[in-house]
């Protein structure tokens, strides 16, 4: 696959991430049109042809074997790709109440790294969209800044008061300089 190595999705990996690196690699191989079927008019049906036949084998060649037993044969690139998104992202009610409780009542955890936070936070969003939730990045920097513990109280109040709106680059931008005056200010 041109020099590009992907972990096999076994199912228990992160699904939207996998599908973001996969999609990625079908790119560069100039063949995820046969996914999103936009092809311009002048491709002749053979072309088309070609293009999912390869789109069809580097993802198969990306599953693991349960994955494979579990979506099947597939007649094209596209039915594969659309199966693995039913098989693996979570659209329900309770699933996407249960996302947003999730989010909703998160805390930064402070024995990690506001990175690591950051990960997990954006982990929660991810798959809350996967949920199709088109306004979550409304309300994700207030829900930042209600996961600020209090030992962050000053720089929650400087995100709050000292700007005229808030968004979530903010948000990370005042926890980022928190941890690192915490890190210089702590003694050794």
């Amino acid at each position: 696959m041109d020099g590009y190595s992907l972990q096999s999705f076994d199912g228990k990996s992160d699904f939207s991430i996998w599908q973001q690196k996969m999609k990625g690699i079908l790119i560069q191989q100039k063949v995820f049109k046969a996914i999103d079927s936009k092809y311009t008019d002048n491709i002749s049906d053979e072309k088309k042809i070609q293009n999912d036949e390869f789109a069809y084998s580097s993802i198969i060649l990306n599953l693991s074997d349960n994955v494979l037993r579990k979506v099947g044969k597939q007649s094209s690139s596209k039915d594969l790709w659309e199966k693995l998104e039913d098989l693996y992202t979570e659209t329900s009610l309770p699933s996407k109440l249960f996302l947003l409780e999730k989010k909703f009542h998160y805390k930064l955890d402070l024995s990690k790294s506001i990175d690591e936070n950051l990960d997990d936070f954006t982990k929660l969003i991810q798959d809350i969209k996967l949920t199709g939730d088109k306004n979550i990045d409304e309300y994700s920097p207030i829900v930042l800044l209600n996961a600020i513990p209090k030992s962050y109280s000053d720089a929650k109040a400087a995100i709050k008061y000292g700007r005229d709106s808030v968004n979530l680059d903010t948000v990370v931008n005042g926890l980022k300089s928190k941890e690192m005056d915490l890190k210089v200010s702590k003694p050794s």
